[in-house]
């Protein structure tokens, strides 16, 4: 009866239902983690065109910036009219919007035919723009508010 050892109620091993029910969990799991790394990867693309397009955009906005410093420095009084024509040429790119704008007593935003504060917005410049739909600009407002007897800015 020494052969029969190996048939005790205590011996070692899986048996085949637990075998099946683990294959079948994996089996599970795997395709649920494909399913999401495909997903993933389908949309990877997405998050690196957004940030060259942002990149383009905050180029542009260095760009006004730079346009703003140099005419404010020389003629305080028509620096924002200077940026406006240059807009109206073309000078930065069709998705660069200005207007003048004035604040009322509870500081909402109001149109003005041409006070001393100019918004600009730029949307995002690049292909990805248009899947994107613009939806986050980037906005700056410039204004007049200094004269020809302040110190020059440095930019």
């Amino acid at each position: 009866m020494k052969s029969l050892k190996f048939l005790k109620s205590g011996s070692k091993g899986f048996t085949l239902v637990e075998i099946i029910v683990t294959l079948v969990a994996a089996g599970i799991l795997g395709a649920i983690f494909i399913h999401f790394m495909g997903t993933a990867l389908d949309a990877s693309w997405n998050a690196v065109e957004i940030v060259r397009d942002e990149a383009g955009s905050e180029g542009v906005i260095e760009e006004i910036i730079s346009d703003y410093v140099e005419e404010i420095n020389s003629n305080p009084g028509t620096a924002l009219g200077t940026l406006v024509t240059n807009n109206t040429n073309g000078n930065y790119g069709p998705n660069v919007t200005m207007a003048y704008i004035d604040f009322d007593a509870a500081g909402d935003e109001i149109p003005s035919g041409g006070s001393d504060n100019l918004k600009v917005v730029i949307r995002l410049i690049g292909p990805a723009s248009p899947a994107i739909g613009g939806r986050f600009p980037l906005t700056m407002i410039l204004t007049n508010s200094r004269d020809i007897n302040d110190p020059l800015i440095f930019y």
